[in-house]
């Protein structure tokens, strides 16, 4: 079953194919770099600065969900929407020759998949998406030994508030996540455009071999004068860039400080709204064996407030999901810009010597909630988290941070910047089945800190 990795060829897979200027042409060869502003590299588009009206970003990223684990059966009027097929699967680990199918979860919490570095790039298998079922069996063989929890899938059933959200605003079934390993790697690309090398669940580097600090997302905000907010329920993933926590501490609020401040119009330009991972089954954050309800309904909370907000005529509250924590999906990850120079790290997750930063991880969901969002629509458009790191920089005039931000395609295809919609959308309540929380309480009771 092993086929092409990487069928799209560069030139189309991340720049998205539209459009003929030299603009486009260059980010989809990887031709432009660190430093690069946003007026030169998104000349094309005509979309920097004030002519992107929106003032207030808010940027909601849960955890370890692929597309097709959520959404595959996501139907929405006049669209087209790509899940994976009905009778998807992977070979079976125990009986070779025979398939394995995909399969409706009813479970609501499961123990957390197999995520490293060298697992999911094994899962995805040049392209093949054939190692999901082989990696999760072999990462617990006693538990489950078919590896069935990495082929499991929700529906609209489950989760009614997502699927009425994504049809009342706009969402992707092309963004991906940034590289095919864990948390801290994929939120590093989202906070800096690079892992600095990192492949694991480790701290990157601060300064380069001349001893020059890193930048990123912050301290380019930082720089540009744009205030910013880290409103977090527990540990800040901040801490993840920790000389930047320990200089911009005084940015980090708790979480509760945000609905005070949407409720007062006083959200800041730039806000990260995080969800703890502390309460096991009953997390929030969504990262297995989080029960995905209770995420649905904090996800619902955050949403009510940004739209109940004085600020929601100029605000865009994005949603995505950090990785794709050994999920199936059916889609192989494109290629991507090399962002820097920096090799993967060398460690027990090394694997493939072949293995480098020059391919996306697994595609995840990205939901766009704002006036300016196009209603009722999904964007194919290739894009990963350095797309949303693209979008703030074009926004605020601040140049790129590597080569993987700067050839970024902004996530524009899910914005109408020219025709706002007021109107706010009647949307179910995100209730959470208390019969199977107290089973994923019972089962997963909290341990502290897991994020992976």
């Amino acid at each position: 079953m092993r086929r092409a990795l990487f069928a799209v060829p560069l030139l189309c897979a991340f720049a998205g194919c539209h459009g003929g200027s030299n603009e486009a042409g260059q980010r989809a060869a990887c031709s432009y770099g660190p430093g690069a502003a946003p007026a030169t590299t998104l000349a094309d588009t005509g979309l920097t600065g004030g002519r992107i009206p929106i003032d207030h970003f808010v940027l909601v990223m849960q955890e370890n969900r692929t597309f097709d684990h959520y959404f595959s059966s996501l139907t929405v009027p006049g669209q087209t929407v790509d899940g994976a097929a009905a009778d998807a699967g992977n070979p079976d680990p125990r009986h070779p020759g025979q398939m394995l199918s995909r399969f409706h979860q009813t479970a609501y919490c499961f123990d957390n998949p197999a995520e490293n570095w060298d697992q999911v790039h094994l899962e995805v298998d040049d392209g093949g998406m054939d190692g999901f079922a082989s990696e999760n069996a072999a990462s617990d063989p006693d538990n489950d030994p078919e590896g069935l929890r990495g082929l499991g899938y929700y529906d609209e059933s489950d989760l009614p508030y997502y699927y009425a959200l994504a049809r009342a605003f706009a969402i992707s079934d092309r963004h991906f996540a940034s590289t095919l390993g864990p948390t801290f790697p994929n939120r590093l690309y989202y906070f800096a455009g690079t892992s600095f090398g990192v492949i694991d669940d480790t701290l990157p580097p601060a300064h380069d071999a001349n001893g020059t600090p890193y930048p990123n997302l912050f301290t380019r905000l930082d720089d540009a004068g744009v205030d910013w907010k880290f409103y977090a329920q527990d540990r800040a993933t901040l801490l993840i860039l920790i000389a930047t926590y320990v200089a911009d501490s005084s940015h980090v609020y708790p979480l509760s400080q945000f609905a005070i401040d949407a409720a007062n119009g006083s959200l800041p330009s730039v806000a990260i709204v995080e969800s703890s991972d502390e309460y096991g089954g009953a997390s929030p954050d969504e990262d297995p064996p989080a029960d995905m309800q209770v995420g649905q309904a904090w996800v619902a909370g955050v949403v009510q407030s940004v739209m109940q907000s004085p600020q929601w005529p100029s605000s865009a509250l994005i949603l995505s999901y950090d990785e794709q924590g050994g999920l199936y999906d059916h889609v192989p990850p494109p290629r991507a810009c090399i962002p820097d120079d920096i090799p993967p790290q060398d460690g027990p997750h090394r694997g493939n010597p072949a293995w480098q930063f020059d391919q996306l991880g697994l595609r995840v969901p990205l939901m766009v909630i704002s006036p300016y969002a196009k209603r009722g629509y999904v964007s194919h458009i290739t894009t990963d988290h350095t797309s949303l790191l693209r979008l703030l920089e074009a926004r605020f005039d601040m140049p790129a941070l590597t080569r993987r931000d700067a050839n970024a395609e902004p996530p524009y295809d899910l914005f109408d910047f020219n025709h706002p919609n007021l109107a706010l959308p009647q949307l179910p309540d995100a209730g959470v089945d208390e019969g199977k929380l107290s089973v994923c309480q019972s089962a997963f009771p909290p341990e502290g800190g897991t994020r992976r």
